[in-house]
């Protein structure tokens, strides 16, 4: 049987394909890169909110119409599968089988047994070999899954339960198998990464999990951290970090809003004068560190004063990279218990100017590495030109810019590092030279 897997949402749901695709492929399964060759079609999806169960809702249909040709077997799984699954065995009749995302090696089961719906138990990780589908050289390594923190907008302890670490030695043999594939960039994934271990040993352990993860490196190789929960990066992990070998100065801290109130009924246990001196730290501890973060617009009962104070505090924070959603009603969840819910188009509205401000900031923050020489990792060739795409310390895969490499003399290898000079700032992207 030809399998083809569609991924939706974020790099945890990426992880989750690449395990499935490893198992897969052990059961004689054949992964395919189309629709069109494929007798079995897989939709791992999110969930997580309203425009990703959109987003979902509509690959699922127009993926559907493959079963007027190859596909014998339309399955539906991830997130959007984990919390509406008898939703969408009710109103999507040509879907066959339904499956969660807890022991993801029961698939084969599904496919094998005609299955039409699997939710199987949380179990824990213990895979360590997966089909790495991202750009070369570079793989995300997700220490734990699930979620303790319950900020009230977020649905995710509903779908992927609590927190659940992953142990140390199943983590360092993934790393070991990701080594072998010569990954240069390892990118540590979890819903909060700073709660890493929280569960095991009633304390949190990401600061001792780096030591023993940067052992077996490269001293060349990047180690980068994303999904950093401000309240729970101290003092401790930051000395840890910055005498890391590894770390790269990049940190993924999503603050979500200035509002002292907003935080508050966010369930969040700092606040924005925390946030920034946490800010402060980070800049007078690390030599150029690069800071990106998200923000939320219209969370219930958000004021025009509580959104100037996040705009406020956006300008005080002088973020490199933002990001931003409106908020979205999230079922079982506290947020939507509180009254005064916000329009749609004051929603967007103020996630506009928010990102508006973000944007004029990061454009002037992100001039201070021109002319600058910096080392590159580089995802891929632009064909039939002697232009190469790749990322420096500060551009995480997928969600900030990237950096445009003219080399016509030598020919550069995907998933390798060279240093270049930065030489000129598009938007959010460089444009350098060897």
């Amino acid at each position: 049987m030809k399998i083809y897997i569609e991924t939706l949402g974020c790099s945890k749901n990426q992880v989750d394909s690449e395990k499935i695709s490893y198992i897969l492929k052990e059961n004689n399964y054949e992964i395919v890169d189309s629709p069109d060759d494929a007798s079995c079609i897989i939709v791992n999806t999110c969930a997580f909110i309203k425009k990703a169960r959109e987003e979902a809702i509509n690959t699922i249909f127009e993926l559907l119409k493959y079963k007027e040709k190859k596909c014998k077997k339309f399955i539906v799984c991830g997130c959007l599968a984990q919390k509406y699954y008898k939703e969408i065995k009710e109103e999507i009749k040509e879907v066959d089988a339904i499956f969660g995302i807890g022991d993801i090696s029961k698939i084969v089961e599904v496919i094998k047994e005609n299955r039409d719906l699997c939710i199987p138990d949380f179990k824990e990780d213990n895979f360590t070999k997966r089909e790495i589908t991202g750009f070369p050289g570079t793989a995300y390594l997700r220490i734990s899954d699930g979620c303790n923190n319950y900020c009230s907008y977020c649905s995710i302890p509903s779908i992927r339960g609590n927190l659940r670490s992953r142990s140390k030695y199943s983590i360092l043999k993934e790393l070991e198998f990701l080594k072998s594939k010569d990954i240069k960039e390892i990118i540590l994934i979890a819903q909060d990464t700073t709660n890493y271990g929280l569960d095991l040993t009633n304390k949190r352990e990401l600061k001792n999990l780096i030591l023993d993860i940067e052992k077996n490196l490269e001293k060349e190789d990047w180690l980068r951290i994303l999904y950093m929960h401000p309240d729970h990066i101290d003092d401790e992990l930051l000395y840890s970090l910055s005498e890391s070998r590894n770390f790269i100065p990049y940190f993924d801290i999503p603050f979500q809003s200035g509002s002292d109130r907003i935080l508050k009924l966010m369930n969040r246990k700092g606040n924005s004068e925390n946030y920034l001196k946490l800010l402060e730290k980070i800049r007078k501890k690390f030599k150029n560190p690069v800071i990106r973060s998200t923000f939320i617009t219209g969370f219930p009962s958000e004021t025009e004063e509580d959104h100037q104070k996040s705009l406020e505090f956006i300008k005080m924070a002088n973020l490199d990279w933002v990001g931003g959603f409106e908020y979205s009603e999230e079922e079982g969840t506290k947020a939507i218990e509180i009254k005064n819910f916000i329009k749609e188009r004051t929603k967007k509205k103020r996630l506009k100017l928010l990102l508006d401000i973000a944007e004029e900031i990061s454009y002037k923050n992100l001039q201070r590495f021109l002319n600058k020489k910096e080392r590159v990792i580089i995802e891929e060739k632009i064909e039939n030109e002697s232009l190469y795409l790749g990322r420096f310390y500060g551009q995480a895969p997928e969600v900030d810019g990237l950096t445009v490499i003219e080399s016509e003399e030598i020919e550069l290898k995907p998933g390798n590092f060279y240093e270049v000079t930065l030489k000129k700032l598009n938007g959010k992207d460089f444009f350098a030279f060897l």
